[in-house]
């Protein structure tokens, strides 16, 4: 079975997989929960609902088990909370199987969680999604999740309910993919983006002007958008059958998460945008202080990406060696020079001393003294 950059299977499931699952669970039941006030009017029961992204994601990077539960668990709370689950059933069959399903709604629950297993069989693959092959990998299965989940759950409804074949089709079946593979091409690319690219390890770049600049520039272009997306939403709602002040609560989270979302974006891009940049401006200063190795500088040569900030580095990290074999080549020329040069001190000291009066004296007496000794 293949096996992930961890050693784990995609099928495993443990500490880190069971948290994934609560936070997708709440994540697609709140969401979800958020914007069912705004259906399509062209279909029976499809709303537009961008949720449908978490449970597709999860799966995508923490395998089928974890995109399966979130998927089911979260649209059965969703469903839950907005109060369209009613047990029994009017009118009730008498089949406690069939009135479960149909009180419960469990095939679109089923449905959902097969969206995010579906999905999550591109862990197979690996899960990393760095390249535009790993992007148009995940793509390719989320979309093959979607007509497959809601192909299920909008199928199915003709056995339990009834309906013809063509009404399921133009009613839920057509409208529910078309609105989901809208919603996950767009924000699960993003999703996966940001994953790949998060460091909580490395909070220097919240620090960084240049951060806090972009991140201002990015808030006030999107500010223009999300004004837009709020009257678009009131105007939406205005025809929702809810209440007035649960209208205004969902609008104010809706717009509100929006503007987290736009928020989270902009500071991830920041940090993605950053973090090369504050790694290549502490190359710099060690460079400066005499404390950049070798081995870091060719660091920053073969890890650099294939854009401008990438080949900046690459031609630093070249340049940094460079000088630092250039230094240790002069700072061994300068310890031979100062071998030499204490050699040189060393003669000129002994001569000055052999070339004495004294000196001469002391060797005349010592021939002498050998002299005397020797053996006549």
């Amino acid at each position: 079975m293949t096996m992930d950059q961890h050693g784990k299977s995609p099928l495993s499931f443990g500490r880190r997989e069971l948290i994934a699952t609560i936070v997708g669970v709440l994540l697609y039941a709140g969401i979800s929960w958020l914007t069912n006030i705004f259906p399509l009017t062209a279909a029976e029961g499809v709303d537009i609902r961008p949720g449908v992204a978490v449970p597709i994601f999860f799966g995508l990077v923490f395998g089928p088990v974890v995109g399966f539960v979130v998927g089911l668990a979260g649209n059965f709370l969703s469903d839950l909370w907005t109060g369209w689950l009613v047990y029994p059933p009017d009118p009730a069959t008498g089949n406690l199987l069939l009135d479960l399903t149909q009180g419960y709604l469990l095939n679109w629950q089923a449905g959902s969680g097969l969206m995010g297993l579906v999905a999550g069989l591109a862990t197979f693959f690996g899960r990393r999604y760095r390249t535009l092959a790993d992007h148009v990998r995940a793509l390719a299965f989320s979309a093959l999740g979607i007509v497959v989940g809601m192909g299920f759950a909008a199928l199915t409804d003709i056995w339990l309910d009834g309906l013809t074949f063509d009404f399921v089709l133009t009613q839920y079946l057509i409208p529910a993919v078309q609105v989901n593979l809208l919603n996950t091409v767009i924000l699960v690319p993003i999703l996966l983006f940001n994953y790949e690219h998060l460091d909580l390890g490395s909070l220097a770049w919240w620090r960084s002007a240049l951060m806090r600049r972009l991140l201002l520039g990015i808030l006030v272009s999107a500010a223009l958008p999300v004004a837009l997306l709020g009257l678009f939403l009131t105007q939406q709602a205005t025809s929702a059958a809810v209440g007035q002040t649960e209208l205004i609560v969902k609008l104010a989270f809706t717009i509100l998460l929006t503007l987290l979302f736009t928020v989270a974006n902009a500071g991830l891009l920041a940090q993605g945008m950053l973090r090369p940049l504050l790694r290549l401006t502490d190359a710099a200063q060690q460079m400066e202080a005499d404390a950049l190795t070798r081995d870091e500088a060719a660091d920053l040569e073969t890890t650099a990406g294939p854009d401008e900030i990438g080949r900046l580095s690459q031609v630093f990290g070249r340049m940094a060696q460079e000088v630092i074999q250039r230094q240790e080549r002069l700072r061994q020329q300068v310890r031979q020079l100062r071998i030499e040069i204490d050699e040189v001190k060393k003669a000129q000291q002994v001569a000055e001393i052999t070339e004495t009066e004294y000196f001469r004296q002391l060797q005349e007496k010592a021939q002498q003294l050998r002299g005397k000794d020797s053996p006549q």
